[in-house]
């Protein structure tokens, strides 16, 4: 449908147009090269019709305007690395696109932890990442893992692939992977276990976090008597405060303290029920994502708040999603970038997207929904 103001130049260009008669002209100056002249005839009606479609593009575009900025327009990581059963792949920060994909080691014969076993962290510039590849052997029940690092040129392409960064980790499965911006600190987390039953029942062990100094191999590991998992590490940017989900609690843990289990850790925001979260590279705040149950009533609503690490005050309710049916929407995946203006997040019923200062913008929607988890379609594992 033509708009009104395009209808409105239209009219008036046609009624100048008409009032134009021989005897209203006044004499040229110089006549004008009869060449010149007739370019300058279409040429004019040209500028006219781009002024007219210039015009009425610009005020259609602001009837059902999209929320979020034009692909261009988007700053932060060029790149950001997406981990699926077949394996990982580069994709375009702007667009989700993919651009390359990563000859990681073949898969031992086991079962893989969705999604397909691999972790991701990223050093927040989307170009220096590390992935956790984990696989189960059916004959043990032994989890191993191994550690990678990769680097993408300009282009999105593998520039770099380097294989077992730190040495093979065997144990329960790893839960989640972190990296500083320097790329000097790597922690990672493994899955607690429970053993024995009625009186001798017993963590063996809990879930355990461990830290990584990368340039000289020195390790420090924490553990827990909880025996879930240690889910959504994130560095602050002095390399020594790390966020961590726990318990369905956001935490914060001073790395350089003493102390070796996680009761040396302080929760944010007591009471909470967390299901992921990150802390800015300021150290001065964290997003935490929460599932809010309506009581009785529906839609469920699902939100990313800020609070404050100092006082765990909240600071404001950066997102909110309202969820209808049986099924519980979650958050499963918040991550700064190194500046802390830029955002990743997804959940069980949210695509991949980034957050630029309130925009968001969808890149990778998830895949078919899941019968066995009602309707929830798989995690998204990414990271830039």
């Amino acid at each position: 449908m033509t708009s009104w103001l395009e209808d409105q130049l239209k009219d008036a260009l046609t009624a100048d147009a008409e009032r134009i008669r021989p005897e209203t002209l006044r004499p040229a100056a110089r006549a004008l090269p009869a060449r010149r002249l007739a370019l300058a005839v279409p040429l004019a009606a040209a500028l006219v019709v781009v002024v007219i479609g210039a015009v009425a593009a610009m005020v259609a575009g602001t009837r059902g305007a999209p929320t979020a900025p034009a692909t261009h327009a988007l700053t932060g990581p060029r790149f950001l690395l997406m981990a699926s059963a077949d394996g990982v792949t580069v994709h375009d920060a702007r667009t989700g696109k993919v651009t390359s994909r990563l000859g990681l080691p073949p898969t031992p014969e086991g079962s893989f932890r969705e999604p397909g076993g691999y972790l991701l962290a990223g050093a927040g510039d989307g170009e220096t990442f590390y992935i956790a590849q984990s696989v189960q052997s059916r004959e043990t029940q032994v989890s191993s893992t191994r550690f990678h690092r990769a680097r993408v040129d300009g282009q999105g392409r593998p520039a770099e692939l380097v294989h077992d960064v730190i040495p093979k980790v065997l144990g329960t499965t790893a839960s989640s992977l972190a990296v500083t911006g320097d790329g000097t600190r790597l922690s990672y987390s493994l899955d607690g276990k429970v053993c024995g039953k009625g009186e001798t029942l017993r963590f063996c062990p809990g879930a355990q976090l461990t830290v990584v100094d990368l340039p000289t191999g020195t390790t420090r590991t924490w553990t827990t008597n909880v025996a879930g998992q240690i889910e959504s590490l994130s560095w602050a940017a002095d390399r020594r405060t790390l966020g961590l989900v726990v318990g369905s609690e956001a935490r914060v843990l001073d790395t350089a303290a003493s102390g070796t289990t996680l009761a040396a850790s302080r929760v944010v925001a007591p009471g909470q029920e967390v299901t992921a979260s990150t802390i800015n590279p300021d150290g001065r705040s964290m997003l935490i994502g929460h599932s809010r149950l309506s009581d009785g009533r529906r839609p469920h609503r699902y939100t990313v708040d800020e609070y404050s690490v100092t006082d765990g005050r909240k600071i404001r309710t950066l997102l909110s999603r309202d969820h209808e049916g049986e099924s519980i929407a979650l958050w499963n995946l918040i991550r700064y970038d190194g500046t802390g203006r830029h955002l990743l997040l997804a959940g069980n019923f949210h695509p991949l997207s980034r957050v630029d200062e309130g925009h968001v913008t969808s890149l990778v929607h998830p895949g078919s929904p899941d019968p066995e988890l009602l309707g929830s379609r798989p995690v998204i594992e990414a990271a830039w």
